[in-house]
Parts: C-alpha cells; sequence; structure tokens
C-alpha cells in the first residue's frame, strides 16, 4: 500500500505541537524562586547576585547590555516561589527629563512602562508573569523584549 506524501505531511503536522511542548522547559506552577531566576540569568552568561527586598522577597541584581537593574519578585503566595517578576533600570541624568518627553515614551512605545522621581531620573519597568503553563523558552523571549526596549531607551533619554 501507498502512503501518499500529502497524507504523511498531515500526520507529521499533527504532531508537531506535541513534539513542541515535550521539548519546553515548563516553569512550576507556583512560578519561580529567586535561585532559579539566578540560575538561569547566569545560564545565559549574564551576572546575578541574589539579595531579597525589604519584604523578605527575593531581589536579584543584574545587568545586560551596559544597564544596570533591579529584578523584583511579586505574587509570593506559594513562598519561596514567585508568580511574578518585575524587571527595573533607573537613570542618574545631569539634567531632569521632563514628563512631557516620558508620556511620549510611553504614548509611542509598548511593553515598558517609564516614569520619571522626583529629580526628573527616569525609571522604567517590564513586568512578567510566571503563572502556570509558562516556559523557560517564553520566560527567554520576554527577556529578550526587556533587553532590546532597554536599548531603544537610552538612545531615546540620550544616555
Amino acid at each position: 500500500m501507498k502512503t501518499s506524501m500529502p497524507l504523511l505531511l498531515a500526520a507529521a503536522m499533527a504532531f508537531a505541537p506535541a513534539a513542541a511542548l515535550a521539548a519546553s522547559k515548563p516553569i512550576h506552577v507556583d512560578g519561580m524562586t529567586g535561585p532559579e531566576v539566578v540560575k538561569w540569568l547566569q545560564d545565559a552568561g549574564y551576572k546575578a547576585e541574589l539579595t531579597t527586598d525589604k519584604t523578605g522577597d527575593p531581589l536579584i541584581k543584574s545587568a545586560a547590555n551596559g544597564v544596570n537593574f533591579d529584578i523584583y519578585f511579586y505574587d509570593c503566595t506559594a513562598k519561596p516561589r514567585c508568580k511574578a517578576l518585575q524587571f527595573s533600570a533607573g537613570f542618574d541624568l545631569k539634567a531632569p527629563l521632563s514628563a512631557g518627553k516620558i508620556n511620549e515614551w510611553n504614548r509611542d512605545n509598548r511593553y515598558l512602562k517609564a516614569y520619571i522621581d522626583d529629580d526628573g531620573d527616569p525609571y522604567v519597568q517590564y513586568d512578567v508573569n510566571l503563572n502556570a503553563g509558562r516556559t523557560i523558552e517564553v520566560l527567554d523571549d520576554d527577556y529578550g523584549v526587556w533587553t532590546s526596549m532597554i536599548d531603544d531607551f537610552t538612545k531615546f533619554i540620550g544616555w
């Protein structure tokens, strides 16, 4: 019996999503721990120093593309696991940035939200969910968005 090429192709395509899921690295249903995020960053070649914030949740000091940033942990209801991360970076500028300039960034750019502190120095933040069903590959993609947007933001503020 001959099997037609379209039939073989259809069968292969039917199993492709299952094979892709099997190859992915799932994140625990309750999120990630500080040491797991440190390992993830270090495995990718980035520095990662684990500390804790003022409420006792993990806090990571890291850097990418010449920019130092912090990673805050949120929704830590299943300690030591947390269901959300926030990448955050601040820039100490010689001259204050105007609210109008920050509004321009927020109006014209998705994902990376920006604000200015009382001294007019800009900060940017990027939130990441680690809820059930997320994978390391999706986290890698989020990190790529963060680092790409940081490059765009530093150019935008002339840093």
